[in-house]
């Protein structure tokens, strides 16, 4: 077996352990907050509440992977549970944007606070989770499809990465305890 090989097989059977693996996390979710405050801030688009808490998804899938890369081998199984539920709740609040941008009888203050989040995001933080826009808002697009479009095929592809990288670890396991 070549050098390269030897070091993607190794690589992949222990994907899950790497601080590598974790930091590329951190990297993603950092790189989607910035953006979310980039289009705040800098574009002056104004977050509704869902934005605020697809934001918060983004925010603790970011922590969690500073938590687990203190410790991958041990911590991950704390991470990878707290990621998909994250990656879950926030995919929730996605889709339920999406149906309020294309219904204009959606509202989104009575979807979020129905008492599925306990956190006070805009009481804690209110310079990044005030929200001081509305849902049925569509100020800005890419490729014919508004901002709540993107955040659920982004959170579809955090769940997505996931189910890869445990079907690669389950892979690797499975095959070692067959040797």
């Amino acid at each position: 077996m070549s050098t390269i090989t030897a070091f993607i097989r190794n690589f992949l059977e222990n994907l899950l352990n790497t601080r590598l693996y974790w930091l590329c996390v951190i990297l993603i979710s950092l790189g989607f907050e910035f953006c979310g405050y980039w289009f705040q801030y800098v574009m002056d688009l104004k977050p509704c509440e869902m934005c605020v808490y697809e934001r918060a998804g983004f925010a603790a899938i970011l922590i969690i992977g500073l938590v687990v890369i203190i410790k991958p081998l041990y911590l991950k199984y704390l991470g990878i549970p707290a990621w998909i539920w994250a990656a879950v709740m926030s995919l929730q609040i996605s889709q339920e944007h999406v149906e309020a941008e294309t219904n204009i009888f959606a509202q989104c203050n009575a979807t979020i606070s129905a008492g599925r989040f306990w956190f006070p995001l805009d009481q804690w933080i209110p310079s990044f989770f005030n929200p001081t826009g509305t849902c049925g808002d569509i100020p800005w697009s890419l490729a014919g499809f508004s901002m709540p479009w993107w955040v659920r095929a982004i959170f579809i592809g955090y769940l997505t990465a996931i189910a890869v990288s445990l079907a690669i670890h389950f892979f690797f396991f499975l095959k070692k305890r067959r040797s």
